[in-house]
């Protein structure tokens, strides 16, 4: 057993906070307690535990970046269980909000840890990504208790899960089928099903990896043969498949099909779909937005944002609309933790390639905060939402809110308001003109035609003061308030 000191510090149970996501955690659960992460262990986890890091098994994880930093505390609970302290990633994010690259470097993650596991007798009883969050553009494996030993009779038990919650959404993201990918990621229970993949693949990505599509049809053909045969064969067939997995031969096989895995995922290449705003700060041609603007002449805003950064030096951004993210790499490189947030998959992933290239910590999501609210979760409560996990100290919206009234239909009052509840302290609130001019939609009074002047006394309804900076071209206006 794993004794805790006389001395244990007793945490009460109404103040801890349980997080959803470990409601089916079998070996411990994790909640938040006086703003840092603990995971409350099950006896014989417990015991394990503390047998993999004496061992230097989780010391050895921890060091190489496959594990969040976990140590046993001299807390306990009610029940007198053990309870282990998690470094806190900032923010939560989740696998349907990523772009695709992060869905493939998490998958990565994932099948390094196995493979490491393997040779220790280990694997992980999950093999999905809700287990992972990324800090910045490194993902980082937070479910220490999904450790537990190998079975013989089988080379991966979650490999299902693997593959409908990551492989199956890779290869349609492969294929340019973004939206569906994204969208049936949402279903926590099933993902991508071999029978979703199968039909949302288009002919030509059959026709262009015929082996990738045959590994989905022939097992899904075998297993309906399978369920066909007498019990005595399929037990028969069975027994066979224990004993070729087991032995000394098995961790070998098993290194090798988790091998094969990561080949397969790190050989994907992620087609992203075009984008006409992909290219917002990388043209030089002022005809290509039919703006008569230019990008490269936008001097004046720039030296205005990055004065205000450096001026205010915040710990952490919001970036809402940030594009290929070139104000965000503007607040990273002034020292804050910046969160990306864009509708744009294509002009994201450059953000986030280019944020991982230049080691910068800013965390692209494909989030539009304006529409997006609580997700369903498990056991009937619902995940945050992101307004309650993407709150910063400064928050940005540069060359957005007009397309926000144009497209979403949403009026400045309310905008200005979702971005009061998105800001800790400040927001740079950048006014560009309306857009129903451009968009050929009919005009509604209050809501297509409103003006500088308009937005400045809605966000004096939230914001203590409201200083006014000049922007490019001079019809656009920043406004950067403070609470």
């Amino acid at each position: 057993m794993v004794h805790m000191a006389a001395s244990a510090e007793t945490i009460p149970p109404e103040e801890q906070r349980w997080l959803t996501e470990s409601f089916v955690d079998p070996n411990g659960r994790v909640f938040e307690w006086r703003g840092d992460i603990y995971r409350m262990l099950e006896p014989a986890y417990a015991v394990r535990w503390k047998e993999l890091t004496d061992q230097g098994v989780i010391p050895e994880l921890i060091r190489d970046g496959l594990l969040v930093e976990s140590e046993l505390t001299h807390f306990t609970t009610k029940s007198e269980k053990v309870v282990l302290r998690h470094r806190r990633v900032p923010v939560v994010s989740y696998c349907y909000e990523w772009v695709p690259g992060m869905l493939k470097d998490a998958a990565l993650v994932t099948l390094e840890l196995c493979i490491r596991l393997t040779e220790k007798g280990l694997t992980l009883q999950d093999g999905h990504p809700w287990n992972i969050l990324f800090d910045g553009t490194k993902p980082v494996y937070i479910d220490a208790s999904s450790i537990v030993p190998a079975r013989d009779d089988i080379l991966w038990a979650p490999y299902q899960q693997f593959c409908n919650f990551f492989l199956f959404p890779l290869y349609l993201y492969a294929a340019g089928c973004d939206r569906p990918a994204r969208w049936l990621l949402r279903d926590y229970l099933a993902g991508v099903t071999d029978d979703d993949l199968l039909s949302a693949l288009p002919v030509s990505f059959k026709l262009r990896h015929p082996r990738r599509t045959l590994s989905v049809t022939f097992p899904k053909l075998v297993s309906k043969l399978f369920e066909r045969l007498p019990d005595e064969l399929q037990q028969r067939f069975l027994s066979i498949s224990r004993s070729a997995n087991s032995g000394p031969a098995s961790v070998k096989l098993k290194r090798k099909f988790l091998e094969s895995l990561r080949k397969d995922v790190d050989g994907l290449q992620l087609r992203g779909s075009a984008s006409h705003w992909a290219k917002y700060y990388g043209t030089g041609d002022k005809n290509y937005f039919r703006t008569d603007l230019s990008p490269r002449d936008w001097q004046q805003k720039q030296e205005a944002v990055g004065k205000i950064l450096s001026n205010l030096h915040p710990q952490s951004v919001l970036d809402v609309g940030a594009n290929t993210g070139h104000y965000a790499k503007m607040a990273a490189t002034n020292g804050a933790r910046v969160t990306a947030c864009e509708t744009d998959v294509s002009a994201l992933t450059h953000c986030y390639d280019e944020a991982r290239k230049e080691k910068l910590n800013i965390l692209p999501l494909a989030v539009n905060v304006f529409s997006a609210s609580s997700t369903p979760g498990r056991g009937g409560i619902a995940c945050p939402a992101p307004r309650e996990r993407f709150r910063s100290e400064f928050v940005m919206g540069l060359a957005v809110i007009h397309h926000v009234v144009a497209i979403q239909r949403l009026p400045i009052a309310r905008i200005t308001e979702m971005f009061a509840g998105l800001s800790c302290r400040w927001l740079l609130l950048e006014y560009a003109p309306p857009l129903q001019a451009k968009i050929g939609a009919s005009p509604v009074p209050l809501l297509d035609d409103f003006t500088a002047s308009d937005l400045e006394i809605c966000l004096k309804e939230h914001f203590k003061t409201v200083r006014c900076f000049p922007s490019y071209p001079n019809v656009r206006k920043l406004f950067l308030c403070e609470k």
